[in-house]
């Protein structure tokens, strides 16, 4: 236990008897026992480090290994669903850029059949004035533009 508790510290700028160092002697000594105890403590150990609360039925230790791959596994399924909102929201935000862009050019589109319409017009009425100018071929006094 000592050399363990040797390694956990090494590297580490713990004082001795610091809250940081008990916590390593708690890693190096292995933590709680089934009977109660911690090692070198012995049945002080409580008024040193607070014991966890035991599953019904079962050792914590049984009951973290149980539950662990659930754990894990719920987990990976959130990572998971993450993963699959944050592309869901990218391929949105890419629409949405798309939606935007294609309504710039519609209304561009739009503003263009627009100017040509209003240009036909303004067409069809010099059109109209210039027929009225020369008139209709055969009431122009008399005289057929069609004849020479």
């Amino acid at each position: 236990m000592q050399e363990k508790y040797e390694q956990l510290k090494a590297g580490k700028d713990v004082q001795v008897g610091s809250e940081a160092d008990d916590h390593i002697f708690y890693e190096a000594c292995g933590g709680w026992s089934n009977k109660g105890s911690i090692y070198g403590l012995g049945r002080a150990g409580p008024s040193f480090f607070p014991r966890p609360a035991r599953s019904r039925g079962s050792t914590a230790a049984a009951s973290s290994s149980y539950s662990s791959p659930l754990v894990t596994q719920l987990q990976d399924q959130l990572q998971s669903t993450q993963n699959e909102l944050q592309t869901t929201q990218a391929r949105l935000h890419a629409t949405e850029e798309e939606l935007r862009s294609t309504k710039e050019r519609l209304s561009t589109a739009m503003q263009q059949l627009e100017d040509q319409r209003v240009g036909l017009l303004k067409l069809h009425a010099r059109f109209d004035s210039f027929s009225a100018l020369l008139g209709h071929p055969t009431t122009r006094g008399g005289n057929s533009l069609d004849s020479s």
